[in-house]
């Protein structure tokens, strides 16, 4: 993928939905898919008259602004719609939110099982704010699987003109046995007993190569929090999930539950077992 075709935006009328659009304005593709998923009422005109409200937000451009009404469950809908999509764009709380994370609920499941990488922007009463883009951050493990983040954080980089900095945490809190458990041979032939400094370095290279500023960092300590540490303004912080499948690493479980619920900054889920 050279570019991004299709960004997925489903929005459900709620103001915590349309959050999203701010995204869908700023990253370059060449269509933007609104979706509005509603119970099983073909008759009903108000979903069909507010999505063209919102279409007719977008300021005058090339790319294609679609509208779409799909009926049943909102996770699985989305799901489905997303099998054209290069990217979704969704908030964690729409208009049946309370006070937390929906993490669990229909951004979870999205997130878990759509064929495309999911933008999660966290609402509630510690919302992230929108802010131009300044810096992709990708944290690394070595795994081939956290690495299947990259091509992502590349095509965003080169698109948006805004470096790449790379995060590796040395969490001493997971044995070696517990981090190789459950990995698929792929995820195993990636070299672990490279020191993190040399395997960033040699990663960035790459990167470089390929017109991207890139940058590094290694710390140690609980993966989330110095994830989080690593974090500044204007980041969009890119990682992989094994979606359909459980926790096997750091990089889905509980750390990218704290990411979403704690980081400053938005979080991209890539699942690993489609790219």
């Amino acid at each position: 993928m050279t570019e991004l075709d299709c960004i997925l935006i489903p929005l459900d009328g709620s103001e915590r939905a349309e959050v999203a659009l701010d995204w869908a304005y700023a990253l370059p593709a060449q269509r933007v898919r609104l979706l509005r998923v509603c119970p099983e009422e073909p008759g009903d005109t108000q979903a069909a008259q507010y999505l063209q409200e919102v279409a007719a937000r977008f300021p005058p451009s090339e790319r294609a602004i679609e509208t779409r009404i799909s009926y049943g469950g909102p996770a699985e809908r989305i799901v489905d719609d997303a099998a054209d999509a290069d990217l979704i764009v969704m908030s964690t709380q729409g208009a049946g939110g309370g006070g937390r994370l929906l993490f669990g609920s229909v951004a979870d499941r999205v997130a878990r099982h759509a064929p495309a990488p999911t933008l999660l922007l966290r609402g509630g009463h510690q919302p992230v704010a929108t802010q131009p883009v300044r810096r992709i951050v990708t944290a690394l493990d070595g795994s081939l699987a956290a690495e299947r983040a990259l091509p992502l954080a590349t095509l965003l980089a080169r698109q948006l003109g805004v470096p790449v900095h790379l995060v590796s945490v040395n969490d001493q809190s997971t044995s070696r046995a517990e981090r190789r458990s459950g990995e698929s041979p792929a995820d195993r032939s990636a070299p672990r007993d490279e020191a993190p400094d040399m395997y960033l370095g040699r990663t960035a290279a790459s990167l470089e190569a390929l017109e991207v500023s890139a940058s590094t960092e290694v710390r140690s300590g609980p993966a989330a929090v110095e994830v989080m540490a690593a974090l500044g303004s204007g980041d969009l912080l890119i990682i992989t999930t094994h979606g359909q499948g459980a926790a096997r690493r750091w990089q889905i479980g509980n750390v990218a539950e704290k990411l979403l619920r704690q980081a400053a900054a938005p979080v991209v889920l890539v699942r690993a077992d489609t790219l």
